[in-house]
């Protein structure tokens, strides 16, 4: 019997990225894309790569450059062999019985690379869930709130990657949610998606992108926090607030205010990043977005663009703009 699971895409609304840094956060999921995972019983243990995200057969150097370019030099296999790793480490270390039995994996994705959705978190997530209906454990052996931490140790501790809890928490609980880090333990708050205005999202392309993942980007403002750089703390206090403000936006539906507060959010993280290499074509998908009267801030890393429709003109003259530089835009089903 072959066990399949799928995790979404997910995209900060408000208060990214300050939860690395005890900040406050809303998320939620976007339905347009997501990552499946299969497993099934097998005679040894494999993990099979994807043909495309994972090659290692090309036709000439300039389809390797290519792909690197596109996937970084490991792909998602060292993602996959962690996931893995850190699952089995996890269940040792909790006493948690495992049935003797040998699985093979595999897994595909329609996230947009390098667009800070959440692609890799997606990998992990689908990954650990596979193998917890595998072995069989209750669905209340790991609870949401322990799979987002699970799921986040397989980066920060197999990997050594400096990434944060957002993505990881909303992917586990499936929806719209408010995230406090503020405190020694995270409090969680799934709110309802009904609640969830329109968006639309605009991303780059294959030719836009580099080999830098999100944790590189992230590294340099990480090594300002620890220095105690009074810019950075001060600018993730007030992306807490944005998120804090955003929760009373929403439930009073008020698209204006919400609007402001994407801007504010948006304005606080290019201060902090500056405005070279890839940051150019986050700055060059918000303008196109602010230029026809619309919101729009980063829902992540980099790559990507989340644009408010609701406080906005025409979609489709929005859609025509990014297109016309090489951007994909396309409107998505939140949750």
């Amino acid at each position: 019997m072959i066990i399949s699971t799928e995790v979404n895409a997910r995209a900060g609304l408000l208060g990214n990225p300050s939860d690395i840094y005890g900040g406050k956060v809303i998320s939620f999921i976007i339905e347009n894309f997501s990552t499946r995972v299969r497993i099934w019983e097998s005679p040894q243990l494999a993990i099979h790569l994807n043909p495309e995200h994972d090659r290692t057969e090309f036709a000439d150097l300039d389809d390797l450059l290519a792909s690197v370019r596109r996937h970084g030099y490991y792909g998602m296999q060292r993602v996959l062999f962690a996931a893995c790793c850190r699952f089995a480490t996890y269940c040792h270390e909790r006493g948690i019985s495992l049935r003797k039995a040998n699985f093979s994996i595999d897994y595909d994705t329609n996230i947009p690379r390098q667009s800070g959705l959440g692609g890799s978190s997606a990998v992990i997530i689908a990954v650990l869930r596979a193998l917890i209906r595998f072995y069989r454990l209750a669905s209340s052996a790991i609870p949401p709130s322990e799979l987002a931490d699970l799921a986040l140790s397989v980066e920060t501790q197999e990997l050594e990657i400096a990434a944060g809890p957002q993505d990881r928490v909303v992917q586990a609980y499936g929806g719209l949610t408010y995230m406090d880090f503020s405190g020694s333990q995270g409090k969680y708050e799934r709110l309802d998606s009904a609640l969830l205005p329109r968006f639309g999202l605009a991303h780059v392309t294959e030719k836009h992108l580099g080999s830098q993942e999100s944790g590189q980007v992230h590294a340099p403002l990480r090594r300002r926090w620890d220095r105690g750089d009074p810019e950075v703390k001060r600018a993730m206090r007030e992306m807490a607030r944005c998120a804090e403000l955003g929760v009373q936006a929403l439930r009073t539906r008020n698209a204006a205010e919400l609007g402001r507060l994407m801007h504010r959010n948006y304005d606080l993280r290019r201060r902090l990043f500056g405005e070279g290499g890839l940051e150019r074509h986050n700055i060059r998908l918000v303008d196109i977005a602010r230029a026809a009267g619309f919101s729009a801030k980063l829902p992540g890393s980099g790559g990507a663009a989340l644009v408010l429709l609701d406080d906005g003109g025409s979609e489709e003259a929005l859609a025509q703009n990014y297109e016309a530089e090489g951007y994909v835009y396309s409107p998505i089903r939140a949750r």
